[in-house]
């Protein structure tokens, strides 16, 4: 047998912008290296390779032969560079008026770098749907390559993935190519002589003779490279057996098998998906939110482009502030993936960080003067219900009727942070089949999510650990039930929103009443929060409960325990487990502060009335290695006051949150 199995083979590479920042960094860069090193040495091996704007970009600066050694790869047509989105998007998730922008600028990328025009793009892994086809047309991109499940639940059998297969939108037709074998599956189980074997073995039953395999993951450590290198080898050994081309290659000199209809990912099984692809924005309301803030930052850039400013200095600012989204459109921040993902602070943090700039740079362009303030009512997280979004100059404060006047984010505009980017602890697939270890974390899960000014009506009695657990004793049927609205009063450099709420505290006998109000303020040109609780008993007799609001603050431990806790007075004392790894319960105070050094900025939160004041950390658990891994979310602070409210007798409780720059207070 010679020559008869055609192979595409090909490697996919991502790495969102703050790993290349890690110390790991070099490494990974040497070893993208070395495949240009080992690729140079077996020149019958042709190969396709894909990696992410990020990663190119990162190379190109840091490797000074990287792209001159590619280039000449390329000219000797033994590698073939895949396009696609620069920042790595799941283009389902993200407009598509930026679902263009991000194909072309890719393909702007690798012109400028490299001379080079991609016919091939990549999608990442399991986010296919139909409408991609037309933006892949749209961009001049000819072909593409997804797992063969796709192909497998659109109808057809195993012997009949080979080829290429055309689909359509609208007419305009894009080739897609099945993954016949995953390379990163085979590097677990096979030797790469053993993998090869297997392959070649496995092709008698396909017609055409074509494999292609992919592999999908980063080549971040030297076992894995080496791998590759003697996969490499027995390919050029087993020359009669396995016959490398690339994808444009074989693209124009075989014919489509036919025309073919794929699925979404409603189809496809995943270990974290039930039902369509978007349903993960249902699991995790606080991706849903995250996407959200995306499409408004990027509605208002295209908004700002719409209007075709004459003035320079405008037009690269909307530039500047375009690309800040397209770097926030970075897949690993909006679901659970293997590297960054949902459960990463710092990638949710650096996601949420671009939109905030871009957002930031398109309000200066078309807002004049230094203070303003805008009040608006949209259903921003689009549920039914309409939240209440206040934004000024230093801050971005997005409210929920629906969900007791909660705070769902809380931007920080001059350090670019967003106070409330926490994920609440979910149970995972993973927790079942790992979690009965004797050395796994203990799992804890939240029942609500954990956003700021979440109001509770507890058993006196609280205990740290009872938070701890997640255990609290409510009076109440429902956390987070819908408030009504009662007034938006907004001025040109002030704003006030006060809901209304009957409490009703069912687990005490005749189900006693008390009316709420809540009232929320704050000013442009300050980054200053006042919170005014009204409680006034309707019921006959006296009532005695513990008044609680939680806030849930993104502060977690610095590398060198630069971030805590510490109480204000003539002097900054640290309280007794200050760090935002630690718990506590602090009795009888006022005030408590928070140095936030990471990001630049202290908060300080102050009471009319003294306070109990329980505070841990929120730690989630997610699959790391093979292993369950804890990671710190942020911080709970419980403030809690043990009340006697006597009827028709109002008791006023007044909360100042004030957020200040780090060289302001140290």
């Amino acid at each position: 047998m010679k020559n008869n199995t055609d192979l595409l083979l090909g490697f996919h590479g991502h790495i969102p912008i703050e790993s290349l920042e890690n110390t790991a960094e070099p490494e990974i860069s040497k070893h993208y290296l070395k495949l240009l090193e080992l690729l140079e040495t077996h020149q019958n091996i042709k190969t396709t390779l894909h990696l992410s704007g990020n990663l190119i970009t990162h190379l190109d600066k840091k490797l000074s032969d990287f792209s001159g050694r590619l280039r000449t790869l390329l000219d000797k047509s033994q590698i073939e560079l895949f396009g696609g989105g620069i920042y790595e998007p799941i283009f389902p998730f993200i407009p598509k008026e930026d679902r263009q922008t991000q194909l072309q600028l890719m393909n702007r990328l690798l012109n400028h770098i490299y001379g080079y025009t991609p016919y091939g793009a990549w999608i990442p892994e399991f986010s296919w749907e139909p409408s991609i086809a037309l933006e892949l047309a749209k961009s001049r991109i000819q072909y593409t390559c997804l797992s063969k499940e796709y192909f497998i639940r659109s109808g057809l059998e195993e012997n009949e993935l080979s080829g290429y297969y055309l689909t359509e939108e609208e007419g305009r037709k894009v080739a897609v190519f099945p993954i016949t074998y995953k390379l990163d599956d085979l590097m677990k189980n096979d030797s790469p002589e053993s993998a090869i074997k297997y392959i070649s073995e496995n092709t008698n039953d396909l017609h055409n003779k074509l494999i292609v395999l992919f592999y999908n993951s980063l080549i971040d450590d030297p076992e894995k490279l080496k791998w590759i290198e003697g996969l490499l080898k027995s390919l050029s050994k087993e020359t009669g057996l396995l016959q490398t081309k690339l994808f444009n290659e074989y693209f124009q000199t075989n014919k489509p098998k036919g025309r073919i209809y794929l699925p979404d990912f409603q189809d496809i099984k995943s270990k974290n998906m039930v039902g369509s692809w978007k349903n993960f924005l249902l699991k995790y309301p606080e991706a849903n939110l995250l996407h959200k803030k995306m499409l408004r930052v990027s509605k208002k850039i295209n908004s700002a482009k719409e209007g075709k400013s004459r003035f320079k200095v405008i037009k690269e600012m909307i530039s500047q502030a375009q690309d800040l989204l397209l770097k926030g459109q970075c897949n690993n921040s909006y679901w659970d993936a293997n590297i960054g993902g949902i459960y990463a602070p710092q990638s949710r943090h650096n996601t949420y960080a671009n939109l905030i700039k871009a957002e930031k740079l398109i309000d200066s362009a078309s807002r004049h003067g230094s203070k303003w303030i805008q009040v608006s009512e949209i259903d921003y997280d689009c549920d039914g219900n309409d939240e209440i979004i206040i934004e000024t100059e230093t801050q971005n404060i997005y409210l929920s009727p629906a969900l007791g006047g909660a705070i769902l984010e809380h931007d920080y505009r001059p350090a670019d942070f967003n106070l409330t980017n926490i994920v609440s602890r979910k149970k995972e697939p993973y927790h079942a089949s790992n979690g009965s270890s004797n050395n796994s974390p203990s799992l804890t899960y939240d029942s609500y999510i954990k956003v700021n000014l979440i109001d509770h009506f507890l058993q006196n009695g609280l205990k740290l650990n009872d938070c701890l657990l997640n255990k609290f004793n409510s009076l109440t049927d429902e956390i987070l039930p819908p408030y009504n609205v009662e007034k938006i009063k907004a001025k040109e450099e002030t704003c006030k929103i006060t809901f209304i709420h009957p409490v009703k505290l069912t687990r005490f006998p005749d189900t006693p009443e008390i009316e709420l109000k809540k009232q929320i303020s704050t000013r442009s040109g300050e980054s200053s929060l006042f919170i005014e609780y009204t409680l006034i008993n309707k019921s006959k007799g006296g009532i005695d409960f513990t008044f609680g609001v939680e806030f849930n603050l993104s502060i977690t431990q610095s590398p060198n325990q630069e971030n805590y806790f510490y109480l204000e007075g003539n002097q900054k004392i640290k309280t007794s487990n200050p760090y935002p790894d630690s718990a506590e319960e602090i009795k009888d105070i006022n005030q408590i502060s928070m140095r936030d050094k990471t990001h630049g900025f202290n908060l300080t939160l102050s009471c009319n009335l003294p306070f109990t004041l329980y505070r841990y950390p929120i730690e989630t658990l997610t699959m790391n290695s093979n292993k369950l891994e804890k990671i710190n979310q942020g911080n709970t602070l419980l403030f809690t006051w043990n009340i006697i409210l006597e009827p028709e007798i109002p008791l006023e409780i007044n909360l100042n949150q004030n957020i200040s720059s780090e060289q302001e207070d140290f």
